[in-house]
């Protein structure tokens, strides 16, 4: 937070810098040289004074020499890394030597297979930042250049301004005066484009390079490693972790918060453990914000459930790895829920309440296991794809009323009812109260994508509006639709439609008015969003 604050400050000094060039710049052209005796006096002394003032602004700051040396550091620790990435690869592709067999061998396999995604990951996040810091590099040394040349073209203006100068000549010094200030405000735009585009990529960076940090006693720092990299099975790894940066932050967090006799407890659960999703699943359960009692139920209910189970119970965004943009037919991007069934939309005019309880399953362990399983797991009475639908329809329609869904003619829920039921069911598991933001412009869209994509790379789902039109007994009448952006890996958004499907959105679509690639062709474009703060 300090850093982006930084960041802000500059950018308010940047403007009022551009500002005062400007009107330094149409106060010199407005400058006339009179056909007066003695008229050159008062005119030089008006472009001298001009000249003082356009020199007192500073250079644009930075050292591109030394942004250049941690671009050097950068790509030589993730080469470092990508050798040391490729030696964990071929231990992990071709197994372990023979006598490591039984839990050792599968707890070596799980910490290698960790380390190995882990330096992969930091790996290319170094690679990502290079060619920025090398651009920003440019930038910097390209903005002092044309600043220098800008004090050049001021200095040739002051040795053309003496009292007795003919009148061409002042003429052309006032000339070089406007080309000194041009070229002092082309060398401020590039530092300030320069430094933004820097910050919005570094800053996309940060949020994806995820603390692997887990806060819970009688673990060794391999459990600790290996828990952190937990993912549901069958499908890419990073695209799958259970715990998001928001998760670590909050598990340890309330932790601290527990009293000692149940942080003991809560740690012995972690501890004992079946597997590193089982582990994973119950500190996210913690980041939820449970108390023990509650947290002692859930770590029974999945206590030795294999990976594969809980992906079905615990998952609702399972990412095979078809990261295809658009949608092609909904059948090959639908979200598996309890043994196959759908995580869709209820009756007409519940999508606000349909993303809503999704989005909160994606970050409440305990709530998404008592919908999937009605609080049974493992009672094929209770514990089926057909009694999930009924306990998921239910639900959709309580969020539904609550928000003050049917009042509307279609039966839909209202900007306000959207707000209070955001609010109410995703703010408090996620620790970040939502704000509602139009986005009406491609540019009011492009300026958003940076703080969408960080929330949802926290691990803090967005939920977005999006309308159009549809043809109804040949007449055009506007719709209106909402869903959830889930995740984010590239350029590539992933929305979660309450249709019952995911895909993926490129960030060119989501600007420029194609978000009928994650609906259909009536709904192309993105509104409004909640960002959570």
């Amino acid at each position: 937070m300090a850093g982006q604050h930084h960041t802000a400050q500059h950018t308010s000094q940047d403007q009022t810098k551009r500002q005062k060039l400007d009107t330094l710049h149409k106060h010199v052209q407005a400058l006339k040289l009179e056909d007066k005796v003695f008229a050159s006096f008062g005119f030089c002394s008006d472009l001298s004074d001009a000249i003082a003032k356009a020199r007192d602004f500073p250079a644009p700051i930075g050292d591109p020499d030394h942004i250049d040396g941690v671009a050097d550091n950068y790509k030589k620790a993730a080469a470092f890394l990508e050798s040391a990435r490729g030696d964990l690869a071929k231990v992990a592709k071709d197994g372990l030597p023979a006598v490591w067999v039984g839990t050792a061998g599968e707890k070596a396999s799980e910490v290698v297979g960790a380390a190995s995604r882990t330096t992969d990951e930091t790996a290319e996040r170094l690679r990502e930042a290079e060619p920025v810091l090398r651009q920003l590099a440019i930038d910097i040394g390209a903005a002092q250049a044309t600043d220098e040349y800008a004090r050049v073209a001021l200095d040739y203006a002051q040795s053309l301004c003496g009292p007795f100068g003919d009148r061409d000549q002042l003429l052309e010094a006032k000339k070089a005066v406007l080309d000194g200030i041009t070229y002092m405000i082309e060398a401020d735009d590039r530092a300030k484009e320069g430094g933004k585009k820097a910050a919005a990529k570094l800053n996309k960076l940060a949020a994806q390079a995820r603390t692997r940090k887990v806060t819970a006693g009688g673990l060794t720092d391999a459990d600790r490693l290996v828990i952190a990299d937990a993912a549901a099975p069958g499908g890419p790894a990073d695209l799958n972790e259970i715990l998001t940066t928001n998760d670590l932050q909050r598990s340890a967090q309330f932790r601290d918060k527990l009293s000692a006799k149940d942080r003991a407890e809560f740690d012995r659960l972690v501890s004992e453990a079946k597997s590193p999703q089982e582990g994973a699943y119950l500190l996210k359960a913690l980041a939820a914000g449970y108390d023990i009692k509650t947290l002692r139920t859930f770590g029974d209910d999945i206590h030795g459930r294999d990976a594969t189970w809980l992906r079905e119970h615990l998952a609702p965004f399972h990412t095979s790895g078809d990261t295809r943009v658009g949608v092609d037919s909904a059948s090959e991007f639908e979200v598996p829920g309890a043994k196959g069934a759908d995580w869709t939309q209820g009756n007409n005019g519940t999508c606000v309440s349909s993303s809503t309880v999704a989005a909160r399953a994606l970050v409440d362990p305990v709530y998404t296991l008592r919908l999937t399983t009605g609080g049974h797991p493992g009672d094929p009475a209770y514990d089926n794809p057909t009694a999930f639908g009924k306990r998921l329809l239910k639900e959709q329609i309580r969020v539904h009323k609550e928000g003050g869904g049917g009042l509307l003619p279609d039966g839909g829920m209202d900007l306000t009812g959207k707000h209070e039921v955001i609010n109410d069911e995703i703010a408090p598991h996620t620790g970040a109260a939502y704000e509602q933001r139009e986005v009406r412009t491609p540019e009011s869209r492009r300026h958003a994508l940076p703080l969408i994509e960080q929330a949802v790379d926290e691990g803090k789902p967005v939920p977005v509006g999006v309308q159009g039109f549809d043809t109804v007994h040949g007449e055009k009448v506007p719709v209106g639709h909402a869903m959830m952006i889930v995740g984010h890996e590239g350029d590539k958004l992933q929305v979660y439609n309450p249709w019952g499907y995911t895909t993926w959105v490129s960030e060119d679509d989501f600007v420029n008015n194609h978000m009928d690639k994650a609906s259909d062709r009536r709904l192309p474009e993105a509104y409004e969003y909640s960002l959570p703060k």
